[in-house]
């Protein structure tokens, strides 16, 4: 994570609202952050939502489980219960392709590098396209889980019985 420098900055009277005013405070505290803090602190961030997706998932697949029915013809699910399936096994795929992706277009730009004989220590950039694919992953799977909880919750609000 990002550790952030405060620095302290005296507003103009003109500019203070009636918080500050109230407050009696004449200080705004901001951070400074380099860039490179910035990015470790949005990989830190990336990196836990997939983990806490990847569980979630796993869990929304184990409560359409639990509702299964036993029936002479075998098992079956509830039909509420297969679009917010449909959207974790999306989810999951999504993840999936986020890290296949992902592994396979740092590849290309690390041995791309590497056979122009690049320095170790150099100091490369890269163009805001080359993410695209990782980051529409990755903003996919978050979308599918958002929805097919949402699903869940609705089917679990309208099903059971509160006594």
């Amino acid at each position: 994570m990002a550790v952030a420098l405060k620095q302290r900055r005296t507003r103009p009277k003109e500019e203070e609202d009636w918080r500050h005013r109230a407050k009696g405070k004449e200080e705004e505290i901001r951070y400074i952050v380099k860039l490179q803090g910035y990015r470790e602190t949005f990989y830190e961030f990336s990196v836990k939502l997939s983990d806490i997706c990847r569980q979630l998932a796993f869990a929304g697949i184990g409560l359409i489980w639990l509702f299964k029915k036993d029936n002479l013809a075998g098992l079956s699910v509830p039909h509420e219960l297969l679009l917010p399936g449909a959207l974790i096994v999306a989810a999951l795929t999504f993840d999936l392709l986020q890290y296949a992706l992902g592994s396979i277009l740092w590849r290309v730009f690390y041995r791309s590098n590497e056979k122009l004989n690049t320095s170790e220590d150099e100091e490369l950039t890269h163009s805001t396209g080359w993410e695209l694919p990782i980051w529409i992953m990755f903003c996919l799977k978050t979308l599918c889980m958002v929805a097919a909880y949402g699903f869940l919750l609705d089917f679990f609000v309208r099903s059971i019985s509160f006594r």
